[in-house]
């Protein structure tokens, strides 16, 4: 939970320190809720069609495969539909964390480990969102499967689903 606390203060001033820079589109910062989990996300444009996110997520709360905490950066490409404020998106990038698979038994060596592992591995990213025209306030929906590739090559099943609020600082595009 420390380490959890102390890399979401490092996210969050990170993107306060990229404002200056987020003048040249939009950047939003906000939370994302998934059925397991949940966790931190930001946003920024490079132009209307073009955006980095990056997320931090905990997951496994509910009881799914263990739990885990992992960072995501993905860059997104953006369709704006005839209404403006929504626009559709897809994307992929990076994750790395820790996933804490729990206590299992190994049949091979006929005991039980602690199968807690580093994570590293691809995320794809598609969903929809729409950005309200009169306050600064972004809603989507997506999904995000991803692959992890360090250990051995598997499926990575928290935090594939999630609806986020995020607020959006500087000029809206």
């Amino acid at each position: 939970m420390k380490k959890f606390l102390l890399l979401s203060a490092l996210f969050i001033g990170t993107l306060f320190t990229q404002q200056a820079s987020a003048q040249a589109g939009s950047a939003g910062l906000g939370l994302r809720a998934t059925p397991d989990g949940g966790g931190f996300t930001a946003k920024l444009f490079m132009n209307k069609f073009l955006a980095f996110e990056g997320q931090l997520n905990a997951g496994g709360i509910m009881g799914l495969e263990g739990e885990s905490f992992n960072a995501v950066g993905l860059l997104e490409f953006h369709i704006i539909l005839p209404d403006p404020s929504w626009r559709i998106f897809m994307g992929g990038g990076l994750h790395g964390g820790v996933w804490d698979r729990g206590w299992r038994y190994v049949d091979d060596e006929r005991r039980w480990m602690d199968d807690n592992r580093a994570i590293f591995g691809v995320s794809g990213i598609g969903g929809v969102e729409y950005v309200f025209k009169k306050i600064p306030l972004g809603l989507s929906a997506d999904i995000k499967p991803a692959i992890n590739f360090v250990s051995e090559v598997d499926f990575f099943p928290h935090n594939m689903f999630g609806l986020s609020a995020r607020f959006y600082m500087g000029r809206r595009i």
